[in-house]
């Protein structure tokens, strides 16, 4: 555990933007992360990050490694499940979610629902085909033409979802909005959420449960299931009139 952490350290920089360049023994971003030349290469030759000699950055395939990775280096995750479903009827794996350690136990910090309300944030990140950077286009309209950032060069999937996360900024607060995508979308923890930011410890756990909560309400989702209002039977006989009986 102790040796992969730096390289998925690494990695997690990657998926959130940065590029790499190589630097001797290792590959270096520009906040300073390190992977080791040999590790780093390996990534690359198994097709799970893109680069070559000089420089790496993500891929299409580098959040799923990176997820796979922290459920491999925790041993009761990797072999324990906890599922739910979702509203979709989707099995949720909890242990598999980026938000799985505060979901569980009798004192979970966080109910099913905002576990259900995170997964569709990750799902929609993976759909939008986005890479972080400081400001993101979430409808993929950069400009004129058809290249791959255009809205013309999307998938009518990737740019619905890009809309849909444009849909969660509007709706929630930026702090909240800002917290839920990085650690449900881009898998940092909540560690590095308030590293970067500047934020003292255990802040953006609180901000990243007022987030989801708000996210729950904004979806429909509660922690209880709640059928529709029942209603009084309505009849075309006026006001404490009775039905006529034929003899």
């Amino acid at each position: 555990m102790a040796r992969k952490a730096p390289l998925l350290h690494f990695v997690r920089g990657l998926v959130a933007g940065q590029a790499a360049v190589c630097m001797g023994k290792h590959y270096v971003t520009p906040d300073g992360r390190r992977g080791a030349s040999g590790d780093v290469r390996a990534l690359i030759q198994a097709g799970a990050v893109a680069g070559d000699a000089t420089r790496c950055v993500a891929n299409t395939e580098t959040a799923n490694w990176l997820k796979r990775m922290m459920i491999d280096c925790d041993a009761f995750l990797a072999q324990h499940r906890v599922t739910a479903r979702d509203a979709a009827g989707r099995e949720i794996n909890l242990k598999e979610s980026p938000l799985s350690r505060l979901a569980m136990g009798e004192t979970a910090f966080l109910d099913r629902h905002h576990v259900e309300a995170g997964e569709r944030v990750r799902r929609l990140v993976e759909r939008a085909q986005l890479r972080q950077r400081i400001t993101m286009n979430y409808t993929g309209v950069v400009g004129d033409g058809n290249g791959p950032g255009t809205a013309s060069g999307l998938s009518d999937l990737a740019s619905d979802a890009r809309r849909a996360i444009a849909d969660i900024h509007h709706a929630l607060p930026a702090d909240c909005a800002g917290v839920v995508l990085d650690v449900c979308g881009w898998l940092k923890g909540l560690q590095e959420v308030e590293r970067e930011r500047g934020w003292p410890r255990r802040s953006a756990k609180l901000v990243l449960r007022i987030g989801l909560d708000q996210l729950a309400h904004f979806y429909g989702m509660g922690p209880y299931a709640v059928g529709r209002k029942s209603t009084r039977s309505k009849a075309w006989l006026g006001e404490g009139a009775r039905p006529q009986m034929q003899l």
